[in-house]
């Protein structure tokens, strides 16, 4: 009898590793692949920023010297916000760990580009020939 209870707890004790394998290999391909839709989502939604702010850069073009346009992006999630930065070249977004650059050559009528912000609210400011961009 001593041999059947033997048996009885090796088997249990394979059960239940068996077990823990096979959920700790479901845990690991469900995080990897919750990471990657999450990068996805950053990248979306830093496709939608990056139009978001050229075409307010368009829109200001016909507006006067002192105006400003307030812009709003969507939630990045998991608590990154953006990082918002212009120079004469190109618009850099950072968002988690992540940098984009948009080159600003379709928006000819500035003279110069300048200023960083981070957040999810900015304000275009039109100085003349200047643009800058900061927080609000």
């Amino acid at each position: 009898m001593s041999r059947k209870g033997q048996y009885m707890a090796v088997e249990a004790v394979l059960s239940l590793g068996l077990s823990l394998i096979v959920a700790l290999a479901a845990v690991t391909v469900f995080g990897s692949y919750r990471d990657s839709v999450l990068d996805d989502i950053q990248d979306r939604n830093v496709e939608i920023a990056s139009s978001e702010i050229i075409s307010s850069l368009h829109n200001l073009g016909s507006m006067k010297s002192g105006s400003s346009i307030s812009i709003d992006l969507p939630e990045t999630g998991n608590n990154r916000e953006y990082q918002v930065s212009m120079d004469s070249e190109k618009l850099e977004i950072r968002s988690g760990g992540s940098v984009y650059n948009y080159p600003l050559n379709s928006v000819n009528w500035p003279s110069e580009y300048r200023g960083s912000a981070q957040g999810t609210s900015f304000r275009l400011v039109r100085l003349n020939g200047l643009v800058e961009v900061t927080s609000q």
